[in-house]
This record gives C-alpha cells, sequence and structure tokens, in this order.
C-alpha cells in the first residue's frame, strides 16, 4: 500500500512540469479562431455573423480587452452571458485553454475616438451627469470631473452600472466602441487639482475662522465629539458654499468656481491626514 502511495506521489511530481508546459504552449489564437472568431471576428472585431446574432450582436472585444479584467472575460468564456448567444464555453474548452485563449485577447488594442465618445456622451448620459460632467442637474449623479474612479473603474461602471443608484448598466444603449470613446471622453475631462492654488484660496477665505485645516472637524454631525473625515468631496463643498458656512464666512465663498472649491478641498485634505 506505501509502495502504491509513494508511485502515485512521484508520478504527480514528474507531471506537473509537464502539464504547467503545456499550458505555457497553448496556442491561444489557434483556440480562439476557433471557438470565438466566427461571432467576434479574427482580430476582435465583430464578424458578418455576430451582427446578425439576436438579441443582441456579438461585442467587440478589441475596444476593451485592455479594460476588462482576466476574471471578468474568465467568468463570460466559461459560462456565458444569460440572454445572449454568448454561450457558455466550459464544455468545449478547459480551463487551460481559457486561460490561453484569455492571453490572446489581450493582445488587442484599440484607438479610442474622443469625438465620438463626446457625441455619445451628449446622447446617453448628459441628461444627468450635465454637458460638462459636473452633474449640476438635480439628479444626483456623481461629479465626473472630481471622479476618484481609475478608467477601468470607469468603463466597469458603465458596463453595469451602480446598484441602488439612477446609474444603470449602458453595455445595450453603447455598442463596445461607444464605450470605450465615452470612457476615454469622460477621463479626459478630469480636472487635476492644484492644492498650492488651495492653499492660497484657504488663506484668503478661511483662516479668519480656521487657522489651519486641521482645525476643522470634517465629520457630518457638527455636534460630534469624535474627528472621522467622513463627508465627501460633495458633502464638503456643499458645506462650503452653501447654507450657514456662506453667513459666517461671507457671501463671496458662494463666488467661488467649481474648480477653486476643488483645489481649496484637496489643500484641505491633505493638512488634515
Amino acid at each position: 500500500m506505501r509502495i502504491k502511495l509513494w508511485i502515485g506521489v512521484a508520478a504527480a511530481l514528474f507531471m506537473s512540469p509537464l502539464v504547467a508546459s503545456a499550458a505555457d504552449n497553448l496556442d491561444g489564437k489557434a483556440l480562439y479562431d476557433a471557438s470565438c472568431a466566427s461571432c467576434h471576428g479574427a482580430t476582435g472585431e465583430v464578424s458578418k455573423l455576430g451582427k446578425t446574432l439576436k438579441p443582441f450582436p456579438a461585442r467587440n472585444l478589441r475596444a476593451i480587452a485592455e479594460h476588462v479584467s482576466r476574471d471578468e472575460f474568465r467568468r463570460i468564456i466559461t459560462y456565458g452571458v444569460n440572454g445572449t448567444a454568448m454561450t457558455p464555453k466550459k464544455y468545449s474548452l478547459d480551463a487551460l485553454e481559457i486561460e490561453a485563449v484569455i492571453d490572446y485577447i489581450k493582445t488587442f488594442s484599440y484607438t479610442p475616438n474622443i469625438a465620438n465618445g463626446k457625441k455619445r456622451f451628449g446622447a446617453v448620459c448628459i441628461k444627468c451627469h450635465g454637458s460638462d460632467g459636473r452633474a449640476q442637474t438635480g439628479m444626483g449623479a456623481k461629479n465626473l470631473v472630481y471622479s476618484k474612479q481609475n478608467f477601468d473603474e470607469i468603463m466597469h461602471t458603465m458596463r453595469y452600472g451602480r446598484p441602488g443608484t439612477l446609474m444603470t448598466s449602458k453595455r445595450h444603449q453603447l455598442n463596445n466602441k461607444d464605450l470605450s470613446d465615452v470612457a476615454n471622453y469622460v477621463y479626459s475631462l478630469r480636472y487635476m487639482s492644484n492644492s498650492s492654488n488651495g492653499k492660497k484660496l484657504f488663506a484668503s477665505n478661511c483662516t479668519t475662522c480656521h487657522a489651519t485645516p486641521r482645525a476643522i472637524k470634517l465629520i457630518g454631525n457638527a455636534a460630534a465629539t469624535r474627528v472621522v473625515a467622513d463627508l465627501d468631496d460633495r458633502l464638503l463643498d456643499l458645506r462650503i458654499r452653501h447654507g450657514r458656512h456662506v453667513n459666517r464666512a461671507g457671501k463671496h465663498i458662494e463666488k467661488l468656481t467649481s474648480d477653486e472649491v476643488q483645489d481649496l478641498i484637496v489643500y484641505i485634505r491633505n493638512n488634515t491626514k
């Protein structure tokens, strides 16, 4: 019995490098051509067949390859997408072959069309986020100019929405090229705050009441005794430019631009850590 056990262990040790070698040597392009190209096209562009699929055409993989995680590609390829023509591939590809296909898809690249992104943003996003992305529409949307999401997170939010908010999935309103173009346009709106300018603004607008940023308690409840920075930028903006604070600080506070307020906020954040 012990001899058989040792034989089994030895066999496993000898086989492990062979399995790893087999995984390294899998031809991802050939596997992609055999399993994916008929719908998604040989280069990741949608094929003629893919464009005719119902209820939704196949997706352009080239446009999103760099920005969709391996985990998500693995899930989609393995289990398919319910309600579409994308069927599970776990019955035709094993786990190592799926990884090889993902490796090949990840070689695709796409040059975004910012002009198209701006156009499609105007058609799909402007109602909530406003023409300038600052979301001053009364819809409660996020201000995209000061968003802290990275590019991949922007893309994911657009594709799947944000549960519990009015931000719904846009993947059936926008094809993958449009998604990538809009995400690039949104990212181009981003304002890089100037902490040095914020310091000047603090000196000219805030020091009468707040000697330093550390003297400000960034908490939602002014009566609280705890010192916890739980105000997000939008709430801090409201506190600066609206309500009782304006009466205390002076009406000139209301005239600060969005970018000036963001500079001020960044300076305060950087000096209350």
